[in-house]
């Protein structure tokens, strides 16, 4: 080499030395300068050739580096939202999960509740026509006011029943009764409806199956966007101070060394997600119960506390209803009528046996069984965002945060992360802490409402049962005292 003398060649050799790749490459600021540029345009604070660093926060290195500290604060920016990006990505296929179901499980029971109103509509016109028209109104508010009850209004399920058959019973008193009719037939109706008596067990029965379906249905529906919520939540989370300046070691720190898109070794990597996410953990638990009590919740809709169900036989027992007051203060049907007893059977047999499979049951099913897969989601977050990172390119070395380093330590050589990294001391973030007591009170209304439905199948077979026992002893004294009073009257004559 003419004209430099042995110790500038010397001094060259070992600049040179400092700053090589592995592979013995030599480092160049241009494929540095190429990427940066992508993330920031027309910037001019790439230096066109290896600098000191001296002025460096966090992606300090003992030789020469490729960055600026301008470079480094856009870097950090970046960071932040690479982050948030990578959390929308990995919990992309939950997300789409729970608003899908939460928006056909919406539209369905919507559905329900319009052909509930239809049904009952075509029933009254084709059983009592004369009330069609002054009942249209009071039928379609009960099914609004159902569908506002589920979507979380404060209305009582049972004021929208009794207000309801409330309207019902001066148009039943005029059409089916007859309004002109006698005092006593009116004073009858009135004193029957005020003792819950004129549309007989149906106000009652209406009330407690529609009540335990739509509370289900209500509390289903909130835990679905309570869902949503806590995934958008954690997927907006904005990376603290120290969170900000692992992720930059983790992913940029690397282009200063001139080192473009290097594998994380593993054991870094989850160290600084852990650090990161470390609030997020905490969801964990309760996560996982919140599915758990999803699923048990599922499981408990079913009979009586079917909204599809109880809907669906809603007009049936409206129908009955009115076809109660007409035989007992109007004018009773000619042909048999079905006593008591036989009435209390058919409606105890339907407790025990009823077992409606539509379109919920298959949903719920369905449903529960993938959102099971995500149990674990939160205490596998750090894993998975580590797993989207560049696959070693066919060598032995990793990015370790401040240099390449074997991939697979020998034995007494593995890589301790430092405090900072592996550990995440801080009390969760007060939106953290906010969506853990949502989940908190989520899944005691879920347990308290399975209890519920565990013992009312039992309380209602019991409850109808002793109605049953006492309507058929009733029936049987009163069938008595007239077969006496007959005995009686043919022994005096």
């Amino acid at each position: 080499m003419p004209g430099v003398s042995a110790h500038g060649a010397l001094l060259l050799c070992s600049l040179l030395q400092m700053f090589l790749l592995p592979g013995g490459q030599v480092p160049s600021c241009q494929e540095v300068r190429a990427v940066f540029h992508s993330l920031h345009p027309g910037s001019k604070w790439v230096p066109e050739a290896p600098v000191s660093g001296a002025d460096l926060q966090v992606c300090q290195t003992k030789g020469p580096t490729c960055c600026s500290k301008k470079m480094e604060e856009r870097y950090q920016v970046a960071a932040r939202s690479n982050m948030e990006s990578e959390l929308q990505v990995v919990s992309a296929q939950l997300k789409r999960l729970i608003i899908q179901n939460a928006a056909i499980f919406q539209e369905a029971f919507d559905l329900v509740l319009r052909h509930g109103r239809n049904s009952t509509l075509a029933v009254l016109k084709l059983e009592f026509p004369g009330l069609l028209a002054g009942a249209q109104s009071s039928v379609g508010q009960i099914f609004l006011d159902m569908s506002l009850y589920i979507l979380g209004s404060d209305s009582s399920v049972d004021h929208m029943v009794a207000a309801f058959f409330g309207k019902l019973f001066p148009l039943a008193y005029r059409r089916l009764v007859g309004g002109g009719g006698s005092s006593t037939s009116e004073e009858c109706l009135r004193g029957a409806w005020k003792d819950s008596g004129a549309f007989g067990p149906y106000p009652k029965l209406i009330m407690t199956r529609l009540s335990r379906s739509l509370l289900a249905t209500r509390v289903f529906l909130q835990a679905l966007n309570l869902g949503i919520e806590v995934v958008n939540t954690t997927n907006h989370l904005r990376p603290g101070r120290d969170c900000s300046r692992a992720l930059l070691r983790l992913w940029y720190c690397p282009h200063c060394q001139g080192l473009l898109g290097p594998p994380a070794c593993r054991g870094f990597c989850q160290a600084v997600m852990q650090s990161c996410l470390g609030g997020a953990a905490e969801v964990q638990p309760h996560w996982r119960s919140y599915i758990d009590g999803l699923g048990k919740l599922a499981g408990g809709m079913r009979g009586e506390q079917d909204m599809e169900a109880v809907v669906l036989r809603l007009p049936s027992m409206i129908k009955l209803a009115l076809k109660h007051v007409s035989g007992m203060c109007g004018h009773p049907p000619q042909r048999a009528s079905r006593s008591p007893f036989s009435f209390c059977m058919t409606a105890l047999s339907s407790v025990l046996s009823d077992e409606h499979l539509g379109f919920f049951s298959f949903f719920f099913r369905e449903f529960i069984t993938n959102l099971r897969g995500f149990s674990s989601f939160y205490s596998g977050l750090g894993e998975a965002l580590c797993s989207r990172e560049p696959a070693p390119a066919n060598h032995s070395l990793c990015w370790n945060g401040q240099e390449m380093t074997d991939r697979f330590p020998g034995p007494g050589l593995k890589r301790v992360p430092s405090a900072s990294e592996a550990k995440n001391n801080k009390p969760p973030e007060p939106v953290i802490s906010q969506i853990i007591d949502k989940l908190k009170h989520i899944n005691q209304v879920s347990r308290s409402l399975v209890l519920l439905m565990l013992s009312s199948v039992e309380i209602a077979a019991e409850s109808m049962f002793c109605s049953c026992v006492c309507f058929f002893a009733k029936y049987l004294m009163n069938h008595r005292r007239k077969f006496n009073k007959a005995v009686g009257k043919q022994s005096l004559d």
